[in-house]
């Protein structure tokens, strides 16, 4: 027997799956969706059956505004999560025990990059995905010794190491020039050049 909304119905090959099984799946049902903060970013209109991808364009049309107040905003990929679960492409709303309000969590993170460092005094980062570089920072050639002008860094010799700060808005990176520099990851801009030690630096870290 195959039991639905607390009635049970008999095993007919010629009529599973039964009727009023395949309603449920045609049923509008509300979801809402909210931050970590528990405030409400939305409400979606989907079916028990929807997935992901169908719902995607009614949720971006909501959460792209929101992000388009964020620094670096181009860089960011909101995801949705259900009881510490991310909801993925594929699986049914119904498969992952999600009901009539039930409530998905919005969680916003970096998209994946990668940062690189190198002896030709730059610091590079990637798309993992296509290997694309999406901004160098500094400059190529930096041969001299890094001196100070009008209170910003100029020139400088290769780069040690790079790291991404935890937001991955920023790039902290360790140079021989015995200055650690803090650069945006979306523009490329030198922010603050960290003078003071006396010989090359081998790493940094937020």
């Amino acid at each position: 027997q195959v039991v639905v909304a607390g009635s049970s119905f008999p095993l007919v090959p010629a009529q599973l799956p039964h009727k009023a099984f395949l309603l449920r799946q045609l049923d509008i049902m509300n979801v809402p969706v909210l931050t970590l903060g528990g405030d409400v970013v939305t409400t979606l209109d989907v079916t028990p059956s929807s997935k992901l991808e169908d719902f995607r364009e009614q949720f971006c049309e909501v959460v792209g505004p929101r992000l388009g107040n964020v620094t670096g905003a181009a860089d960011l990929r909101p995801r949705v999560f259900y009881c510490g679960g991310e909801l993925l492409p594929g699986l049914p709303l119904i498969a992952a025990g999600i009901r009539a309000g039930s409530p998905l969590t919005l969680v916003v993170t970096a998209a994946s990059r990668v940062v690189s460092a190198s002896e030709d005094g730059t610091a590079r980062i990637w798309n993992p995905e296509t290997g694309d570089c999406l901004q160098t920072l500094g400059t190529v050639g930096w041969e001299k010794r890094g001196i100070v002008q009008d209170g910003a860094l100029r020139g400088g010799r290769e780069m040690i190491a790079a790291v991404f700060s935890p937001d991955s808005t920023l790039v902290l990176s360790a140079s021989s020039d015995c200055t650690a520099k803090i650069w945006s990851a979306q523009s490329g801009e030198l922010i603050h050049a960290l003078c003071g030690h006396r010989r090359r630096l081998r790493s940094a870290s937020f």
